[in-house]
């Protein structure tokens, strides 16, 4: 029997919910844009994760082609990466404009950095994913990336300084962009 239908389901499932999560929440910095100062940390973060969330749903189709059969462990070991983007997307940004009074930058130091730690999460399963489920080498150039990229979020979640936090988000893009780049080439 074929799984890999069942996986792909279920994942696009909670993917589509984390994207749909993502995307309210930028409509409720919209909404509340008139009454709370925009802040561009969260946004930034909010155009990462998006990204990562379609790199992922693109990698999901490669599945069947690197391993055509899925244990039960498998498939909740790939649900549980899908839950944190899930996560990180529903703490990134304000649900409600009632959640927000303060402005987009109070909520992402008091909530908001949270999704950093989670996205770390996200990223770390999926390093580990790579090297021990689809034999990947440790030394490729996507390891190489993406040790940077597991570490940095968590650095960003621990400043209590704008000043650095800000900076991290301003390398990570560029770096999320050549990530992108390098795992689309492979």
């Amino acid at each position: 029997m074929n799984s890999f239908p069942i996986v792909a389901t279920v994942i696009s499932m909670v993917l589509g919910l984390s994207i749909t999560r993502l995307l309210l929440g930028l409509v409720t910095v919209f909404r509340i844009r008139r009454t709370s100062s925009v802040d561009w940390v969260p946004l930034v973060w909010c155009a990462i994760l998006f990204v990562i969330q379609l790199q992922y749903w693109w990698a999901i189709n490669s599945l069947p082609l690197l391993r055509p059969q899925y244990a039960f462990s498998d498939f909740l070991f790939l649900v549980s990466m899908t839950v944190m983007l899930f996560v990180t997307a529903a703490l990134l940004l304000p649900s409600r404009s009632e959640d927000e009074h303060e402005g987009l930058r109070a909520h992402f130091e008091a909530d908001g950095r949270f999704a950093l730690m989670s996205l770390s999460g996200f990223l770390l399963l999926a390093f580990v994913l790579n090297i021990f489920y689809f034999d990947e080498p440790v030394e490729a150039v996507w390891a190489l990336l993406d040790v940077p990229m597991i570490v940095l979020p968590v650095l960003a979640f621990f400043a209590s300084d704008r000043r650095f936090y800000a900076a991290i988000t301003a390398v990570y893009l560029p770096l999320m962009a050549v990530d992108v780049w390098v795992s689309l080439q492979g």
